[in-house]
């Protein structure tokens, strides 16, 4: 068969009906998790399912032209990961993300990447277990933070929260990219040692693209500063030391952008 664009336009369309078929099933089955976690409780059962739902709805959404449930998947992904129990707020903010993707399957078309972004900031996020909701205010600040590491992750996105920002944690660097070009963070923190790109790449690649130029960026380091090449860092970009330092240098980091 000869390929033409008339070809080539069904075939998409053809996936895209498939991948909305799946997803809506999937969707339901999530939405029947729920009302099981909530008529028996979690187990390790539910939650994990629901979990890796999410999963499949992020890897396939953005492929087959549905970046907004890609989106919105990744962010329901990990805050199911981050959780420790299951609590009356958990099982509202689970539900309002499975109502959100639901929002997004039954639109005739897709958001663009402004009101992705706003979505994606309306979602529900974790508070601190350090804290009370009372203790600290909740900061419309979002800080993508982008590092291989899951324990590494896990730790500074802890700390991060306490100051009372939301933190969406992607562990690839060319993730990294395609999220801050669509959700535009208030602020990227890379790893500076990962797979394909280094942190100093990454920071250097949103620099050079418009939407993103003026997002402040950190690169996140192990090593000691002074032994580690950050020649081709752009200027005003700090490093940050990972470990007992994060926290102070986050701070400084805080005050020098105006996040706080």
């Amino acid at each position: 068969m000869k390929v033409t664009g008339a070809n080539i336009e069904e075939l998409t369309q053809k996936a895209e009906l498939e991948f909305h078929d799946e997803a809506t099933t999937r969707l339901a089955e999530m939405n029947r998790l729920l009302d099981e976690v909530a008529a028996q409780g979690a187990n390790d059962d539910n939650v994990p399912a629901l979990a890796e739902h999410a999963h499949n709805l992020r890897i396939t959404g953005g492929s087959f032209g549905f970046p907004a449930v890609a989106m919105v998947a990744q962010r329901l992904q990990g805050y199911l990961n981050d959780i420790s129990d299951w609590t009356d707020k958990t099982q509202r903010d689970a539900q309002a993300f499975c109502d959100t993707l639901g929002t997004l399957l039954e639109r005739p078309s897709q958001p663009d990447d402004d009101e992705i972004a706003q979505i994606v900031r309306g979602l529900p996020s974790h508070v601190s277990r350090s804290f009370s909701p009372g203790d600290i205010e909740i900061k419309n600040v979002e800080i993508l933070l982008v590092t291989p590491a899951r324990a590494v992750a896990k730790i500074l996105s802890k700390q991060i929260m306490a100051c009372g920002f939301r933190v969406n944690t992607v562990s690839d660097p060319i993730e990294g990219l395609t999220t801050a070009l669509r959700l535009r963070p208030d602020m990227v923190i890379t790893s500076q040692v990962m797979k394909g790109l280094t942190g100093v790449d990454l920071i250097r690649a949103l620099k050079a693209v418009a939407v993103t130029e003026k997002i402040p960026c950190a690169v996140l380091t192990s090593q000691e500063v002074a032994s580690a090449d950050f020649s081709r860092l752009p200027e005003g970009s700090p490093v940050l030391r990972s470990g007992s330092n994060f926290a102070d240098d986050f701070a400084k980091v805080v005050t020098q952008f105006g996040l706080g």
